[in-house]
């Protein structure tokens, strides 16, 4: 089903054990909206065969939601987004993508629900074979900012000139407060997730695209990143 030029004001999905599939969203706008769910570790509210050209996106999220067979092109955000505690295959982000923040799952929940969630993640991602599947394809992506701590760095396609993969075994050597300032940020994102690599991108929009750069390519001079 193809839907083009909608506004969508304050739609929510709500609940495990559904889905929205088989849609393509060409020129379309979200106010308000939410994916979420908070009590299901399996992921079973999942978002599957979707594509989304040139989407325009404020004020909504995503929460606890298994994204599968998804691509993006172009996405217009109001401000930083989070998809939290949020899982990912074959998902293609590319062209102008707005501020993006895969964190880690809801703080609001119970530490043995949050848990449970991080347990799912690992689960899901370790069913993943890295040399024909992946997470997240960034490599066409133009961020004006990302954080993607929360995705196995080593299941990302990404462009290697500014989008640099990071590994946890390889800190345990390194002074982070010898560091520039945007590398130790970068370092200090393993304290909140649960995997032992991941990528951390010199965002091509932002302004500050070439320090950002430089303080990676500290990491990758060091042995750190690749």
């Amino acid at each position: 089903m193809r839907i083009e030029k909608q506004k969508f004001q304050g739609r929510k999905v709500i609940g495990a054990g559904r889905e929205l599939a088989d849609v393509e969203f060409v020129r379309c706008e979200f106010h308000g909206c939410s994916v979420a769910q908070f009590d299901d570790p399996g992921f079973g509210l999942v978002v599957r065969n979707v594509v989304a050209e040139k989407l325009t996106v404020k004020r909504s999220a995503a929460d606890g939601v298994r994204f599968e067979d998804v691509r993006v092109d172009g996405l217009a955000l109001s401000s930083l987004t989070h998809l939290t505690g949020c899982v990912f295959r074959r998902v293609t982000l590319r062209g102008r993508i707005g501020p993006l923040m895969a964190t880690s799952p809801n703080f609001g929940l119970s530490e043995d629900v949050r848990e449970a969630f991080l347990a799912g993640a690992l689960r899901y991602y370790a069913e993943a074979d890295p040399a024909t599947e992946w997470a997240l394809d960034i490599s066409e992506a133009e961020f004006a900012e990302a954080d993607l701590y929360y995705v196995p760095g080593h299941l990302v396609r990404r462009d290697p000139e500014t989008q640099f993969l990071l590994h946890r075994d390889r800190i345990t050597d390194v002074d982070a407060q010898a560091l520039p300032l945007f590398a130790q940020i970068a370092v200090d994102r393993f304290d909140g997730t649960p995997f032992d690599s991941m990528v951390a991108v010199a965002p091509r929009r932002s302004p500050n695209f070439a320090e950002r750069l430089a303080a990676y390519e500290t990491l990758r001079a060091l042995g750190v990143a690749e």
